[in-house]
């Protein structure tokens, strides 16, 4: 009678860890946004976290972390500031344009198109007609790895969070801040071999103009 009450409970210890694992693996697949650079990842994804007023945020890296911690008002407001998009934002409302690498609200596109069953959203006509002539080309090269050449990371063209075209070559980028620094001294990371400069001055952190 022992060793069975003992089997029962070593069964029920199994049963609560096997659950707890599938319970955390649910939440590590959760998408999240981060608070200040606005890029979609998922939990398992995220570099640093921070807690403020009883609620967790999550961050791509240290610098958007340290941005958030010197104005975490700033970040935590219901709305969009200087091309961020902030957690309380839907990530479902937010797209990429497949031509140019926008992102973009579903509200804001000025064109969509149907291709196999999916809807693509455009910022302009120009890009869906682009895209109507060649959509093969487009929905494979979304999927492409590309570097941001201002913090040096590996994204998908998808997830870029804007593109820029310079002498003839287009540098897409992990987020609103990068994009910036780069327009404003392109030069400053672009190299004759093609790598991008390393970051080593918060170039997610917010830019004060």
């Amino acid at each position: 009678m022992k060793s069975s009450k003992i089997l029962v409970l070593l069964l029920g210890f199994a049963f609560v860890l096997a659950l707890a694992g599938i319970v955390q693996a649910q939440e590590s697949d959760e998408t999240v946004v981060c608070a200040v650079g606005g890029k979609e990842m998922k939990k398992s994804e995220v570099k640093v976290t921070h807690e403020y007023k009883g609620k967790t945020y999550y961050f791509c890296c240290e610098n958007c972390k340290e941005a958030f911690i010197k104005d975490p008002e700033k970040y935590t407001q219901e709305k969009v500031h200087e091309g961020h998009m902030h957690a309380s934002d839907h990530a479902e409302d937010t797209v990429v344009d497949p031509v140019c690498g926008m992102k973009i609200k579903k509200s804001d596109a000025k064109a969509t198109y149907e291709y196999n069953g999916e809807t693509y959203y455009f910022c302009m006509e120009g890009c869906k007609e682009k895209f109507v002539k060649e959509p093969d080309t487009y929905v494979t090269k979304a999927g492409e790895m590309v570097t941001c050449p201002v913090s040096g990371k590996k994204i998908k063209k998808s997830d870029a969070a804007g593109s820029h075209e310079y002498n003839g070559k287009t540098y897409y980028f992990c987020c609103a801040n990068c994009k910036e620094k780069f327009t404003k001294n392109p030069e400053e990371y672009t190299k004759k071999n093609g790598e991008p400069k390393t970051c080593d001055e918060g170039c997610c952190s917010t830019i004060k103009k």
